[in-house]
Order: structure tokens, then C-alpha cells, then sequence
């Protein structure tokens, strides 16, 4: 039997407690992941664990039910929701059905009843899964799959510059519509290629597939040893969206299959032509997940935070071990770098270049790598940094030895100027952030969205760079904020307390009091009585 996740949710403590220890949740194959006592706390618990069911009250405080089964049919796919309510209201029930919601049930919650409605689910939840494995319908997705042409064509258009013409020929041939104006490109690996048979790779593809085609219009091919998916639509696609939409998939692929999955996502283009640039930034983005573990994307946008509106450049005809050394400068060690490099150039050797060939082939790999200066914003007056100087000191150099030690010397300074750039520019943003807190915390909508969409970032990365620079998480910090211009403001007014709320951000006088004495230990009309003092 197949063990599912939980969570509960009510706000009287009494019926929560019932509920959990109440029920034999292992025998009916359950697992209460964790309990919250409003919506606004299932949220959190709901991110973290990503439950395959929720069972919770209607009528509770800050977030109701509907609210909660709403934001969760609209960020949550793979949960299911069991409302329960004292009020016997169709207009209650349609609302919740409308929000995706499995059942309605009355309260008093009867035990007996319940036990019945949790089998019903649980062979709901079996049923999807083993759908997710089922050969004969996995067999006619192998069979229909799209058709060598199509594959051909995708190909020539994320790595080839071609005609108006032949695109528009090739699309009615092929009977394709591409009149989009907005396009992204997901390219996607499987970590672990120790699957049983071509069947359950497919279907981890059919996951993603389908877990994208319900926010945007899409195609799906393979190009070598990854997937790729192409984004279509005639607005701005909501990056927040796909990347939650691709972790959702990803959590499922690895319930299921004990496999992970790196992705890279490009920015947007908005037109055909631009298709090759976007998959070079895909695949470059690809490359940096690889490496992060406990990662399954990374954002194209996300690799350079602060370089904002950067336009699009094609990448130079480099040789490939110059090409690798690039993917890892960011985040190698000086010893791994120096390795690399010392095996590049004995390959070098084998050539058996003269002298002058020799520096020759130095130049070429010291100009290829000299795009990183403007790439990562660097400056520099060092005499690795200006052509002119370069190519003097190459050509005053007499042997290969010396020629090797400078190359050596050179790719361990850009290093150095990377990962130090990569190190501001992470104070920087966590910097920017506070900035914002302190300019909009009395805001109730200031929230990790609103920051990230200010400094053009994504929530995940965001969140991670943040917690990595302050080591707190941003809803933290923000509350602490909220928090200490609460407590100034009761020692040193007399506003009321709702006013005061609404002062720093939580225009709900009963919420503001919640999260006060959650954060303080004590109640905003003790903690003024007692004159700023608190346990």
C-alpha cells in the first residue's frame, strides 16, 4: 500500500487534536505531515512538504477555507482537498468545488464516516498514481509521439538561422502553429539514467509535459542525451509560475520514480529568430544545475542577478575544454581550476605547435575568455585586462613553459574576479531587499513576489541568497521589522492597538495580534502595560 501525506487544518485546537490522534492514519495508508491552526500557516506547511491531501475546517481566521482551496488549486496541482464546515450552504459547496475541492463534508465529522472517505481517496490517489505507470497507455504516447519531421524542424530552429520562408512552409507542412509573441525554452536532463526501461523515462517526460501544458501552450522534443520544451504564448509568461510549476513536477518525479531532474530555463524572446540564442541560455543555465544538487532549475536571469536587460549575444566557436573550464570558473576551487587547465593545455602539446603557433593559439584562448569581463560587469586596470597589454606580454614570451604559466595565471585571475563578483553582487541583492523592506514594510502586500519582481529575480533563488547573506528567511525578517516598529510605536504613542497594526502592515486587528504575540511572547496591550518589557 501506497503511504500519503496530510495535513490538517482547524482552528480549535480541541477538533485538530481529535483529528490526529483520533483516526488510525497508517492503517488507511496516511502520514500527518504536520497540523496548522489558519490558512495563512497551511501555506507554509503546504511548501514545504507538498501533501498529497489537506482536510480542513471552512471558517477559520487571517485565511478561510475557500481561500486556501483556491490558492492551492491554483499553485498546488497534485493536492487534493477534503473541506468540512457547520454551515449547510450550496452556495459554501459550489464556491468549494469550483476550487478543485474532492469533498464537502458537515460537521459534527463523523469517525465511522470519515475512515469510509479516506479509503475512497486513497483509492482515488493509487489510481492516479498507477496511471502515471501504466504500460499500454505509456505504450500509445510512445506511439504517438511527434513524428521525425517534427523533430528535424525543432532542431533547425533552436540551432540554425533560417528563413522566414521555409519556417512558414515547414510550419504548414508539418501542421504546426508557432504565431506566438513570446517564447521561453526549459531544457531538461535526468539525473540518474538508472531507470528500468524506456517506459518509465517517457513517463517522467509525459510528468513535466503535462504539468507545463496546464499554464502555457507547448512542444516537447529531444534533442541528444535532454528534453526540450518550448513556451509559447502572446503575453509575458509569469516566471514565478514555471518554476513552481517545474518544482511541483520534480517533487512528483521523485515520489515516484527515485529520480531527480535538472533544468535550465531561458529568458524570453519574442520572436522565431531568437529560438537559438534562448537555447544557448538554456543549456548554459542547464550546466550550472547540474552541479546544485538540491536544486531542480536554474533561471537563465538568476545566473547574473544585477545585470538587468542585458541584451542577447550568440556564443564564439570556442574550443570545448575552453568551453568547460568557463562552466565551472564560477564556482571551482583554485586547485580543480589549475587541473583543468593543465590537462587543456596538455592536450595543447600534442598538437607539437612552433613557437609563434603556440602563442598564437594563447591569444585566441586568452581574447575567448576576456568576454567574461563584460559578461560579469568586471573591471580591472591589471594588464591581463586591456588586448593591447595581453598580446604584448604573449609575444614577449619565449618559451612554452612561460606561456603555459601565464595562461595558468590568467584563468586563476578571472576566477578570483568572478567569485568575488558573485559574492557582491549577493550582498548587494540581499542589500537591495532590505532597502525595500525598509522603504514599504507598513505595505500589507509587501511579500517575497513583490521584492523579487522589483529586483527582477526569482522567488526560489531569491529566497536562498537572502537566508544565505542574513541567515534568516525574508518573511522573518520582515515580521522582525513589522515587529520592532510595533513595539516603538506602543511604548512611545498612544494609538490604538488595530491602528498601530495597520501602521506596520497587518490591517487586520486580530492577525496583528496573533503574529504579535507569536513574535513577542506576549499581547501588544500587556506588552504596553508592562512599559516595553516582555519574557
Amino acid at each position: 500500500m501506497i503511504n500519503f501525506t496530510i495535513i490538517l487544518v482547524d482552528d480549535e485546537q480541541q477538533i485538530l487534536y481529535g483529528m490526529k490522534n483520533g483516526i488510525d492514519w497508517e492503517s488507511l495508508g496516511f502520514s500527518v505531515v504536520g497540523t496548522a491552526q489558519n490558512g495563512k500557516e497551511a501555506l507554509e506547511l503546504i511548501e514545504e512538504h507538498h501533501p498529497d491531501l489537506l482536510i480542513s475546517d471552512i471558517k477559520m481566521p487571517f485565511m478561510d477555507g475557500l481561500e486556501l482551496s483556491k490558492t492551492i488549486h491554483e499553485n498546488y496541482i497534485n493536492t487534493k482537498i477534503i473541506l468540512f464546515s457547520g454551515w449547510d450552504d450550496f452556495e459554501y459547496a459550489r464556491t468549494a468545488i469550483s476550487y478543485g475541492v474532492s469533498q464537502y463534508i458537515m460537521k459534527p465529522i463523523d469517525y465511522n464516516e470519515m475512515q469510509k472517505l479516506l479509503t475512497t481517496m486513497h483509492e482515488e490517489l493509487e489510481k492516479e498514481y498507477a496511471e502515471k505507470m501504466n504500460r499500454t497507455r505509456l505504450e500509445n504516447i510512445y506511439t504517438e509521439s511527434i513524428p521525425l519531421l517534427r523533430q528535424q524542424f525543432f532542431t533547425q530552429l533552436l540551432t540554425e538561422t533560417l528563413t522566414e520562408d521555409y519556417c512558414t512552409l515547414q510550419m504548414k507542412n508539418l501542421k504546426l502553429n508557432l504565431d506566438y509573441e513570446v517564447f521561453h525554452i526549459i531544457t531538461v536532463k535526468i539525473r540518474e539514467n538508472d531507470l528500468n526501461d524506456v517506459l518509465s523515462e517517457l513517463s517522467i517526460k509525459e510528468t513535466i509535459k503535462e504539468s507545463l501544458e496546464k499554464i502555457t501552450d507547448l512542444y516537447h522534443f529531444g534533442m541528444i542525451d535532454r528534453e526540450v520544451f518550448l513556451l509559447c504564448g502572446n503575453k509575458k509568461h509569469d516566471i514565478e509560475r514555471i518554476t513552481r510549476t517545474i518544482q511541483e513536477a520534480s517533487v512528483i518525479i521523485e515520489r515516484i520514480f527515485h529520480t531527480k531532474i535538472s533544468c535550465g530555463i531561458s529568458s524570453s524572446g519574442t520572436s522565431l529568430r531568437a529560438l537559438p540564442v534562448l537555447y544557448q541560455q538554456a543549456l548554459e543555465a542547464l550546466d550550472y544545475n547540474v552541479v546544485i544538487q538540491d536544486e531542480s532549475y536554474t533561471y537563465y536571469n538568476d545566473i547574473l542577478p544585477l545585470q538587468k536587460d542585458a541584451p542577447l549575444q550568440k556564443d564564439d566557436d570556442w574550443n570545448s575544454e575552453v568551453d568547460s573550464i568557463e562552466k565551472i570558473i564560477t564556482h571551482c576551487s583554485e586547485e580543480e581550476l589549475k587541473t583543468a587547465v593543465l590537462n587543456m593545455l596538455e592536450h595543447l602539446h600534442e598538437a607539437h605547435y612552433n613557437l609563434n603557433e603556440y602563442q598564437i593559439v594563447i591569444l585566441e584562448i586568452s581574447f575567448s575568455l576576456a568576454r567574461l569581463y563584460k559578461k560579469y560587469q568586471i573591471t580591472s586596470d591589471k594588464e591581463f585586462a586591456g588586448s593591447k597589454k595581453m598580446a604584448v606580454k604573449i609575444l614577449s614570451l619565449n618559451t612554452g613553459e612561460e606561456l603555459d604559466n601565464w595562461l595558468i595565471n590568467y584563468f586563476q585571475l578571472m576566477r578570483t574576479l568572478i567569485q568575488k563578483k558573485q559574492v557582491d553582487n549577493n550582498v548587494i541583492l540581499a542589500e537591495n531587499a532590505k532597502k525595500l523592506v525598509e522603504e514599504h514594510f507598513r505595505e500589507p502586500d509587501l511579500s517575497v513576489e513583490s521584492i523579487c519582481k522589483e529586483l527582477h529575480v526569482s522567488s526560489s533563488y531569491f529566497s536562498k541568497i537572502f537566508k544565505q547573506e542574513t541567515e534568516t528567511t525574508f518573511l522573518n525578517y520582515l515580521i522582525s521589522r513589522r515587529m520592532e516598529e510595533a513595539k516603538m510605536l506602543l511604548k512611545m504613542t498612544d494609538y490604538k492597538s488595530h491602528v498601530i497594526g495597520t501602521m506596520v502592515g497587518y490591517p487586520e486587528p486580530n492577525y496583528f495580534s496573533y503574529v504579535f504575540k507569536k513574535h513577542c511572547g506576549i499581547s501588544p496591550v500587556k506588552y504596553r502595560k508592562l512599559g516595553g518589557e516582555n519574557n
